[in-house]
């Protein structure tokens, strides 16, 4: 399958961006969608309400709310497995600074309503914060990514972490990406023996695009070709004329896929990453291996 750039995009919500993640459970598509609280009250600053930040769970098909598992958390991404839906999250904890994120967390559902207690499986080392995460499974173990202002290196990086039962968790000493160049808003995948990451890149000072690296061991990685990127803004886009007028779209941020009735469901946002920002929805004709692989074709 040859590459092709992703343009059949629509816009789900026009005034709602944040970080989201489509899972597939019991048959049915859902978004976990993270949500500032601040996005009610577009005349204060981000940080006055940021312990009201949280996470909720939607059934695509019905746009219905099944449940907002915690507040004062965020950055969640949702895996399924072993018929549960397990949540890693930021913990923004008490008397901390907004985003100044120090643990992650990790509950559990067998029926998106009940959650098991929030249980502690990654804190930062003492000089770094954590925020956006991504976790898959390789067959043997399973992987997270995290995105970290590690001071090592500029902001931002990203960490690897192995489990064996998705609560015991081990730093993959010397396996880094993105210590030499700007990286942020990443999602990990794997298939056929390899391992893909989405990531948000600076496209030369003008806006942030998402780029897709890909590696065999974690450790080794090889960039898509410059000419490739995963996706790209509408520069030709007004976002949210009400609220933000003459603001055109210059990212296409924090992406993340899954499969579903046998193509690839693709949200990502839009907006300028200062405030104004949409969720889109693209869909490739295939499987996300067949994706990604096009990207390196």
């Amino acid at each position: 399958m040859k590459y092709r750039p992703i343009d059949n995009r629509r816009v789900v919500s026009a005034q709602y961006g944040g970080e989201t993640t489509p899972f597939v459970f019991n048959n049915r598509l859902y978004r976990l969608e993270n949500l500032m609280r601040s996005k009610d009250f577009p005349e204060e600053i981000p940080q006055y309400r940021f312990h009201e930040d949280c996470f909720r769970i939607r059934d695509v098909e019905t746009d219905r709310i099944i449940s907002i598992p915690l507040l004062n958390h965020y950055f969640a991404t949702a895996l399924v497995e072993n018929n549960h839906v397990h949540i890693f999250c930021g913990d923004y904890g008490v008397n901390q600074p907004w985003w100044h994120i120090k643990r992650y967390v990790k509950i559990s559902s067998s029926d998106l309503i009940t959650w098991t207690a929030p249980k502690t499986i990654i804190e930062a080392d003492s000089s770094e914060h954590l925020f956006n995460n991504s976790v898959c499974f390789d067959g043997t173990r399973f992987i997270m990514l995290i995105e970290t202002d590690d001071p090592q290196w500029g902001k931002f990086t990203f960490k690897f972490y192995t489990s064996p039962d998705l609560t015991n968790w081990t730093l993959l000493k010397g396996a880094l990406y993105g210590t030499e160049k700007y990286v942020g808003g990443p999602a990990i995948y794997y298939y056929d023996n390899t391992y893909y990451v989405l990531y948000l890149a600076s496209n030369e000072g003008k806006g942030h695009i998402t780029r897709i690296t890909r590696s065999n061991d974690l450790f080794k990685w090889e960039d898509a070709p410059e000419e490739r990127p995963f996706l790209v803004y509408d520069p030709t886009y007004e976002t949210d004329p009400d609220n933000y007028p003459g603001v055109m779209e210059n990212n296409a941020s924090d992406v993340e896929i899954c499969e579903w009735h046998g193509k690839t469901i693709i949200y990502f946002n839009g907006g300028n990453q200062a405030g104004c920002a949409d969720l889109k929805e693209a869909i490739f004709d295939g499987s996300p291996s067949d994706l990604l692989k096009t990207f390196f074709e």
